[in-house]
């Protein structure tokens, strides 16, 4: 060995114990409901506190069952909860990151709406309530779904997808996932691109279910759809411009996910544009519409591209 090189240090000690992660991956539907959940809810927090990465993933497997079956109980220490939850999201161990996750996808989905004061940043940003803001949910989410490492990638865009499905697409659009378009991550912004393409399509089928519903079953027809396609209170609508600014910059976008997204966004656009146009009877057409927003120069890459 030559003088300069130094000897690898090995590590000491036993080896550490394997361990099943399979366990802490438990599906939705088949979590179980907890025979003593106020009890469960006590000893969350030191679970969740606990040096031993194990047992804060057993901790976020009682919080996941929790909020499935007993969310009025989890109600009680949830915004405790997500502070950690948060933490243990940008954890680096794989396996405690992806459990996090999936414990995220099930707050969301059990607490909807209610929990859109969790995906923004707080003041609350440390478990102790010190020291700088930590990320917010969609701060991590966003980042986790730009990862190269697939296992954690792949889990953070299930969890925003679900957001998506279980949240209002409206308010989402407006009020957190327009403000990041511009992120100087270039891979947050393809990943924006496809929450804001998934956000919109969910707006307007809503509006159409919506309108469905309202007529029965006997104006099942694409025409009476049509007719009675009420989207004014739809993203696609209130959020016009501004979805179309954010789906031109996606367009030259470096990321070719995020090319992809904006053309299907822009397509999606277009045609509730022409739709609400029919309903009006008159209206700009598509290419005024586009040149009027974004300018000429811009407008004529847009409209040959839909």
């Amino acid at each position: 060995m030559a003088p300069t090189e130094a000897a690898a240090i090995l590590p000491t000690g036993p080896e550490p114990e394997e361990v099943d992660v399979n366990q802490f991956y438990v599906k939705t539907e088949s979590l179980e409901a907890l025979a003593d959940p106020e009890v469960e809810a006590a000893a969350l927090l030191p679970q969740l506190d606990s040096d031993v990465w194990t047992v804060v993933c057993g901790g976020l497997l009682v919080a996941r069952r929790l909020a499935f079956h007993h969310p009025d109980v989890l109600l009680g220490t949830l915004d405790a909860v997500v502070v950690r939850l948060r933490a243990h999201m940008n954890s680096l161990r794989s396996s405690l990151c992806k459990t996090a996750l999936i414990c995220c996808a099930d707050v969301l989905r059990a607490y909807g709406d209610a929990a859109f004061e969790f995906l923004e940043d707080t003041g609350e940003g440390k478990v102790d309530g010190s020291g700088p803001v930590a990320p917010s949910l969609m701060h991590t989410l966003l980042h986790k779904a730009a990862l190269d490492k697939r296992f954690v990638m792949d889990e953070a865009k299930r969890t925003l997808l679900s957001m998506i499905e279980r949240l209002d697409p409206d308010a989402l659009v407006r009020e957190i996932l327009l403000s990041r378009v511009e992120s100087k991550n270039d891979k947050v912004r393809a990943v924006v691109a496809m929450c804001l393409r998934e956000a919109v399509d969910k707006s307007l089928r809503r509006v159409t279910e919506r309108a469905y519903m309202a007529r029965g079953p006997e104006t099942e027809t694409d025409e009476n759809l049509a007719d009675g396609f009420d989207a004014e209170a739809s993203c696609a609508v209130t959020e016009r411009d501004a979805l179309l600014r954010a789906a031109a910059s996606f367009v030259n976008d470096r990321q070719p996910a995020a090319r992809e997204h904006a053309r299907s966004l822009l397509e999606t656009l277009k045609r509730s544009h022409v739709e609400r146009a029919e309903v009006e009877n008159g209206g700009d057409a598509w290419q005024t519409h586009v040149e009027r927003t974004l300018g000429k120069s811009v407008a004529v890459k847009i409209v040959k591209l839909c």
